[in-house]
């Protein structure tokens, strides 16, 4: 595992707040705030990129508010709280990389992960991640599960990487950006309290990464079944998802999550690339 403390945190979120690009030019956050427990009023936070500091700043979008996927199983027997997720087989592994050279499928390069826990997870070539935030020393809150993490490119019928869209971080107008198309996501799962699984790295009092995580520069984080994801589970019992990468991460990768010498990235591979 090359992500430290990947897993997903059980909860329910409560509110959120966006970075503009008048707050935050270069390396702006969502802040989603939860709960994992019915009785606390502690709040925790995940922190999600809207931007990258790489020369293509734009992240790629996928969204589903029909998500039906046979991972929802598992998530819905968990109790509130972070859960590590385990490593998959060597086989899982062989028989998923055939498939994913056989979907074609891309991951943009990630961000530099210095994990200083500030604001402003950077995502790039320079990708410097950090979140303003300092939580050195904070205990990560995990146990141990027997979920599979998620990975874009070999979790089977996760994604349709040729279905993303590539969106800027906030700029005038209306539905042109990712805060437009996160905002009605998160504010249904807010006020219809929704159960959310949020899919990334803890740092004790929160999580981020929550984007794909493989297909970056080798001299960042990269890995398989490590991609962090946003997904929701509402009363009636329908779900929701939402997953991100960055426009410059590459696929297809290798079995470390580094794209190999004849991949794209993503913002090639769904027309939208730039010289």
């Amino acid at each position: 595992m090359t992500i430290p403390h990947y897993g997903v945190w059980a909860c329910q979120p409560t509110s959120y707040t966006a970075q503009t690009e008048k707050q935050d030019p270069k390396s702006p956050h969502i802040y989603l705030h939860f709960t994992d427990d019915t009785s606390s009023t502690k709040s925790l936070e995940a922190a999600i990129n809207v931007k990258s500091i790489d020369k293509d700043t734009r992240l790629v979008f996928w969204v589903n508010r029909n998500f039906q996927h046979p991972v929802t199983e598992t998530l819905s027997a968990l109790d509130l709280g972070f859960h590590l997720t385990s490593p998959p087989s060597d086989a899982a592994h062989q028989n998923d990389n055939s498939n994913s050279q056989g979907q074609g499928q891309d991951q943009n390069q990630h961000h530099n992960h210095n994990h200083n826990h500030g604001h402003g997870h950077g995502h790039g070539h320079g990708h410097g991640y950090s979140h303003g935030r300092s939580n050195r020393g904070q205990p990560v809150r995990r146990q141990q599960s027997t979920l599979q993490g998620l990975d874009f490119v070999r979790t089977q019928d996760l994604l349709n990487l040729s279905s993303g869209q590539v969106l800027p971080h906030d700029i005038p107008g209306p539905n042109n950006d990712i805060l437009d198309h996160l905002d009605p996501i998160l504010t249904d799962a807010i006020n219809q309290k929704a159960t959310g699984y949020i899919f990334g790295s803890s740092y004790g009092s929160g999580i981020h990464d929550v984007h794909m995580n493989q297909g970056s520069l080798p001299r960042f984080e990269n890995g398989i079944y490590e991609d962090g994801a946003l997904i929701f589970k509402f009363d009636d019992g329908h779900w929701e998802a939402v997953f991100l990468a960055f426009a410059s991460q590459k696929v297809p990768t290798d079995d470390r999550g580094e794209a190999l010498s004849d991949s794209k990235s993503l913002a090639d591979i769904l027309g939208q690339g730039r010289n």
